[in-house]
């Protein structure tokens, strides 16, 4: 008897060479689709799962979408914290539907198309770094045990997404080239989103050094670390080092101001028991490459020590540690010092 899986079929290549691979090693595939905000990559979805002749579902998850993601990423600005919608998404939505699908079918495992793979610490199943250009194993940094347990990627060993392209081509599949947005469910810059939904945004003052340099143009239009747009005559390229949402002033640095070697960030997902304090390597950007560092946890935190100073750890974004190439422990920055 075939075992089961249910897999994330966004409508995109990489979901559909997923297909490919699980199908060629015996696996019974039901492709599952969230109905999220665009609808046009259902019809893609629908059309790769009839290609492949594969069961298809299609559910529909706007309401929680909205609220559980583009609430939480309009908020954050408001915060003066810059969001991470995917990887929140991934373990709030697009996996919690996955393990739940899977459980209500009776199925066996789920998979994704994301280029990650997964390894064991103490017998504990933990996404991993995968060794390909196109590592994405960050944006799974905050899924569960649970949905790591049963959790398949089959394109782990595939190294590029051109051998990607060329595998589909192979299949005769036909997939729109998606057009790319800075955030998916925003088809313009997320900044004007933001002043449509919140048009009494704060305007404040640039300081540096103490002293007002004169106003800026919102809150809305920088993010910690930012050097675009501050018409700031000095010495030296100025940057973002902190955004004060109850006053609406935004504090500048310059280059080696805005490089830190501590960062705290909250305890958000753990899946491994660990050592009050130990050697790894972390990231704090999905770009980022990985960091060696000394990590120290406390009750509801985390503070990680790098070798080397680290350019603007950003208030909302995710740190990730890394352990044996493994996820061990991840959460919001709160702040870099």
């Amino acid at each position: 008897m075939k075992k089961s899986v249910v897999l994330a079929l966004s409508g995109g290549i990489d979901s559909a060479l997923a297909a490919i691979l699980l199908k060629n090693k015996g696996f019974e595939v039901i492709g599952l689709t969230l109905k999220l905000y665009n609808e046009n990559e259902l019809e893609t979805a629908e059309y790769i799962a009839k290609k492949l002749n594969i069961k298809w579902i299609l559910l529909d998850v706007k309401k929680d979408f909205n609220k559980k993601i583009i609430d939480y990423f309009f908020e954050s600005y408001i915060k003066g914290k810059t969001p991470n919608p995917c990887v929140v998404c991934n373990r709030q939505v697009k996996f919690h539907y996955l393990f739940e699908i899977m459980k209500e079918i009776d199925a066996e495992f789920i998979a994704t198309g994301h280029y990650a793979t997964t390894g064991y610490i103490d017998n504990t199943k933990l996404i991993a770094a995968s060794d390909t250009q196109k590592d994405q194993s960050y944006f799974l940094s905050f899924l569960t045990k649970e949905q790591i347990e049963p959790l398949i990627f089959p394109l782990a060993q595939i190294k590029s997404k051109k051998e990607t392209e060329n595998i589909i081509k192979e299949y005769g599949i036909t997939i729109p080239q998606k057009e790319s947005f800075e955030v998916c469910f925003i088809k313009t810059d997320y900044r004007d989103a933001l002043k449509k939904r919140y048009p009494q945004q704060k305007n404040g003052y640039f300081i540096l050094n103490g002293k007002k340099m004169g106003k800026h143009s919102g809150i809305f239009n920088y993010t910690v670390g930012q050097r675009r747009g501050i018409k700031i005559p000095f010495t030296e390229a100025l940057y973002v080092k902190k955004i004060n949402p109850e006053s609406g002033d935004i504090i500048l640095t310059t280059k080696d101001g805005i490089r830190k070697r501590f960062v705290e960030a909250t305890i958000e997902n753990m899946p491994l028991r660990l050592p009050k304090i130990f050697k790894a390597h972390a990231k704090l950007r999905s770009k980022m490459s990985l960091s060696a560092c000394n990590v120290k946890i406390n009750k509801h935190s985390f503070v990680l020590e790098f070798e080397t100073p680290q350019f603007a750890p950003t208030p909302g974004q995710v740190a990730t540690v890394y352990l044996n190439n493994c996820i061990v422990l991840s959460g919001f920055i709160k702040e870099g010092f």
